[in-house]
């Protein structure tokens, strides 16, 4: 329970704050002007075609079709099971998913021989076709007859560019494996069907980014500038000779920059939402408390830096340092997924990672907090971290 030193405090910090000019404009008027550009530009319109696969063949035929597709950089392709992929399509995670039926391929009857053929090798008549070897690829007869199959592929409705691209490469790749079983023939088909699903674009996933970027900036840059000016101006030191506690100066600068970062969140998910139409699927005060969280964990190092810099020359660039990267590679403004792989495991752990992807999965697929579990606990666990760090450095003069 806040004492009434605390509570003073709390609305002097606010006052001091909301008055200056140059915490406004890094905290409110950056991030607002960085959404806005990339909402006008709508980055990522056109893209590589997520592209789901279901196979239900699971034969030599299908892996070599599906070896085919994902050697097509305009595709980025995803296997899964029939629920699975079309649950992902419906949320907008897919433009398209195709399912190979299980007939996909030869059959058991024409790859096997008949149950009575002979042990010993039978030489062949002298105008009989010459068997090919074992290893070479066994070509159907002109005049066998080939059953034909129909490749389903349900397309996302509202995305026509992505899903026009998507088909044409299907259609040309059906086409050539058409021509390669039988020349000419229509043995394999698609069957192509719409999907009404979520229609998501770049703003939807730019707006958690943004949120977790601003967070980041305000724990980091606010806390490390106001501090080391106050440790340069003596006044953290004159401080410790009042009768008021010190913890409750850090308890009140905690709590006003606690209610920047829900405001910062509210703004900008309102612009995002109202001025560019970007949706929000999941519970608002769930999101609200993943900013809260984050803000305490970047706060926290936010203190830290204060602790080791002994002046605003110092602390600029260590708090770059330290959210620079993380800006880059925690997927604020593009997919974590044109990372190199071992990049990427080591992204997976930033604390900005943990924070974006929780705001993300809550805003855009409607995760509950449980289901963003991990997250959570990621972001828990670098506030602990943080937190240690902080009172290892810190220091009042």
């Amino acid at each position: 329970m806040l004492r009434k030193p605390e509570i003073y405090l709390t609305w002097s910090s606010v006052k001091m704050w909301s008055r200056d000019r140059a915490s406004l404009f890094w905290t409110f008027f950056l991030p607002l002007v960085i959404m806005v550009i990339f909402g006008l530009l709508n980055f990522g319109e056109l893209g590589r075609v997520d592209l789901g696969i279901v196979d239900q063949a699971d034969n030599a035929a299908s892996a070599d079709f599906i070896a085919n597709l994902e050697s097509i950089s305009a595709l980025d392709t995803t296997h899964g099971s029939l629920d699975a992929e079309r649950a992902a399509l419906e949320q907008g995670q897919r433009d398209l998913v195709i399912i190979l039926p299980p007939q996909f391929g030869p059959t058991d009857a024409s790859s096997t021989p008949p149950p009575d053929a002979p042990d010993a090798p039978v030489a062949p008549a002298a105008d009989a076709p010459v068997a090919p070897a074992a290893d070479a690829p066994i070509a159907p007869a002109a005049d066998a007859p080939v059953a034909p199959v129909a490749i389903a592929a349900l397309y996302h409705a509202g995305r026509s560019s992505e899903t026009q691209v998507g088909l044409g490469i299907l259609r040309a790749a059906i086409a050539e494996l058409n021509y390669a079983i039988t020349g000419a023939d229509r043995v394999v088909s698609l069957d192509a069907r719409p999907v009404n699903a979520r229609s998501l674009g770049y703003i939807d996933f730019l707006m958690p980014g943004v949120i977790g970027m601003s967070i980041m900036q305000l724990g980091l840059f606010s806390v490390a500038f106001s501090f080391v000016t106050m440790k340069r101006e003596g006044v953290l030191r004159r401080l410790l000779a009042t009768p008021l506690h010190p913890a409750a100066l850090l308890i009140a600068q905690v709590i006003t920059r606690l209610l920047v970062v829900l405001i910062q969140t509210l703004i900008l998910a309102a612009v995002a939402v109202f001025l560019f139409g970007a949706e929000f699927a999941g519970n608002f005060f769930a999101v609200l408390l993943a900013a809260a969280l984050g803000g305490a964990v970047f706060l926290a190092l936010g203190f830290a830096v204060s602790g080791w810099a002994r002046s605003e020359q110092q602390a600029a660039p260590l708090a770059n340092i330290v959210s620079l990267p993380m800006m880059f590679l925690s997927g604020v403004f593009f997919s974590r997924d044109v990372l190199p792989d071992a990049l990427r495991v080591v992204t997976d752990y930033l604390p900005l990672t943990y924070l974006v992807e929780a705001i993300r999965g809550m805003t855009v697929q409607g995760d509950s907090i449980i289901a963003q579990w991990p997250n959570f606990l990621g972001l828990a666990v670098w506030l602990v971290v943080a937190f240690i760090i902080a009172n290892r450095t810190f220091r009042w003069e």
